[in-house]
């Protein structure tokens, strides 16, 4: 195949030298050589660089005319890169070729690569918000009028979406903020990017939107649709027993949402008074530097507790999952089995070998039936006599036995449970 490729070439040389014509070498290679760059701080949401296998799709149009059907000459091809930013054809068909003629195009392109209709409109919905580098959605529209003569082309990305960053605080010292949870209420999370002009709409159906949340509960983040009316969105956060709620149309310096801006809001929680809350936050481009703070204050009960914490008075399984961390209550619930390791997701009941058995610690849970791992509450035993009268290897009637346990409520076996326990007490009736 080589050989017949050069034969070729040297007949088309000899032929048109034969005619007194001049050879053009440089269109012999027509492959656009990609660049992709990003604005502002030339990151997407979470990195400070392209990742590999990251694709964008371009289109190569007409120079000096708008995106269309008639001036399309190649149609959402596309490119990946391994990390940098060079970018190549996913395939050898997405591989892009300039004019023969040596003509002047132009460029358009899309971060990240999808389906595109036949209004060249680009379907957006952050309504997941888990992985936002795939919802990061960017633009590009900046290179004119280049030809086969120079092959490289620089693409510069702009953020097309806002992005709400939210850094949690308490009031309280010490307060452990795992397992907060907080959401968007009245906000359109899908819409549409037409590449035809860069511009984004949104759909009238509004939904709530989960923030991604740290597992410490001290950060949370959200890519929103652009709005430029901010009447009724409001921020609602749960942390244990308590609520917040936060109002964005009573920010003083923030009217709407722009495409490309980040925008920070520093909350401090304050849990022992609920009253009405305003709050004041900066504007900032999609890049870091300094906000405001507020301090919102507790806003309802999430939970109407059901026990005291004393042993009269246990608290259930359910109140206790609320109330983490929290130290020398009693809780009250069903031996249901042990953990095999230290993750809660090793949960058995298997008393059938008592060899294998642990007896270091158990699950209990609220019913005696209870037979997955992710509703059982860990209780550590200590070596002394709480482990010698509860553990199931020595013990294995406990099976199914209603106890109540004294300790502290906190993280244990990657979830909540008592991993410092003082006292027991078994359910007469139970046995």
């Amino acid at each position: 195949m080589k050989i017949n490729y050069l034969l070729l070439f040297m007949m088309l040389s000899f032929l048109l030298a034969c005619e007194g014509e001049r050879i053009d070498f440089s269109i012999i290679n027509r492959s656009v050589k990609v660049n992709a760059y990003i604005d502002g701080v030339k990151t997407r949401a979470t990195n400070d660089s392209w990742s590999e296998g990251d694709a964008i799709g371009i289109y190569m149009i007409t120079a000096g005319e708008a995106l269309s059907a008639e001036s399309v000459l190649a149609k959402n091809v596309k490119y990946i890169t391994q990390g940098d930013a060079s970018f190549s054809p996913s395939t050898i068909a997405h591989d892009m070729k300039f004019p023969m003629d040596g003509s002047n195009v132009d460029f358009i392109a899309y971060y990240p690569y999808g389906t595109i209709g036949t209004d060249f409109g680009y379907s957006l919905n952050v309504t997941d918000q888990s992985n936002q580098t795939a919802i990061d959605v960017m633009y590009s529209n900046n290179v004119f009028s280049k030809n086969s003569a120079n092959p490289h082309i620089d693409l510069q990305f702009s953020h097309k979406l806002s992005k709400l960053v939210f850094n949690f605080t308490s009031i309280v010292a010490e307060t452990d903020l795992s397992g907060l949870e907080a959401r968007l209420v009245d906000f359109n999370p899908r819409g549409k990017l037409l590449l035809t002009d860069g511009s984004i709409t949104s759909t009238s159906t509004k939904e709530d939107i989960l923030l991604k949340v740290a597992t410490d509960g001290k950060m949370g983040e959200a890519i929103v649709i652009p709005t430029l009316d901010l009447t009724n969105k409001k921020l609602i956060i749960e942390h244990g027993l308590n609520g917040y709620e936060y109002d964005f149309s009573t920010a003083e310096n923030i009217s709407n949402f722009d495409s490309g801006f980040k925008y920070t809001f520093n909350l401090t929680l304050d849990p022992t008074e609920i009253v009405s809350v305003s709050a004041v936050a900066t504007i900032l481009p999609w890049s870091e530097g300094p906000t405001e703070t507020a301090i919102l204050n507790k806003k309802y009960d999430t939970y109407q507790l059901v026990g005291a914490g004393t042993q009269e008075d246990p608290y259930t399984i359910a109140d206790a999952r609320k109330l983490s961390p929290l130290n020398g209550v009693w809780v009250k619930g069903y031996i249901v089995g042990y953990y095999n390791t230290a993750k809660f997701d090793s949960f058995l009941n298997d008393l059938s070998d008592p060899e294998t058995v642990k007896d270091t610690s158990l699950a209990m849970a609220a019913s005696p039936d209870e037979t997955s791992g992710a509703n059982t509450f860990p209780i550590q035993l200590p070596a002394n006599a709480i482990r010698d009268a509860l553990n199931l290897k020595t013990n294995p009637e406990n099976l199914g036995t209603e106890v109540k346990i004294k300790g502290n409520i906190g993280t244990y076996y990657g979830t909540i449970g008592m991993p410092n326990v003082s006292g027991y007490e078994i359910v007469a009736d139970s046995q």
